[in-house]
């Protein structure tokens, strides 16, 4: 009985954690100048015009780089391969900088080994 309530409890714990994960949003590489493909597509055609681009900087930067049918649009996929890129650009940076700010730290003093 009372490795069954565990279980039962650590099933439970588990699919707790892994549901609120799902709906957390991962902000990790996200670009903070990016509102998003719906929020910059104002008149809801499906697609981002050059000037709905402006709404982000680095977006209008890259529009004929990242409108590969070169329609004058950015498709749902245009926009989110571009974006790619940019977001693994800002995450990879964002690493860098914190394997650098540990490398600056001192050791410390306290040692984890076990005493001999």
């Amino acid at each position: 009985m009372r490795l069954t309530q565990s279980l039962f409890f650590l099933v439970a714990a588990a699919l707790a954690l892994a549901v609120g994960s799902g709906y957390a949003e991962d902000k990790i590489g996200k670009d903070a100048q990016d509102p998003g493909f719906n929020a910059l597509d104002k008149n809801n055609d499906g697609y981002i015009s050059r000037s709905e681009a402006a709404g982000n900087p680095t977006l209008a930067k890259k529009f004929k780089e990242a409108d590969k049918d070169g329609d004058g649009k950015l498709s749902r996929t245009e926009y989110l391969t571009v974006m790619t890129k940019q977001d693994a650009k800002t995450a990879k940076k964002k690493v860098e900088n914190a394997i650098d700010r540990n490398k600056d730290k001192p050791a410390s003093s306290g040692s984890t080994a076990p005493a001999k």
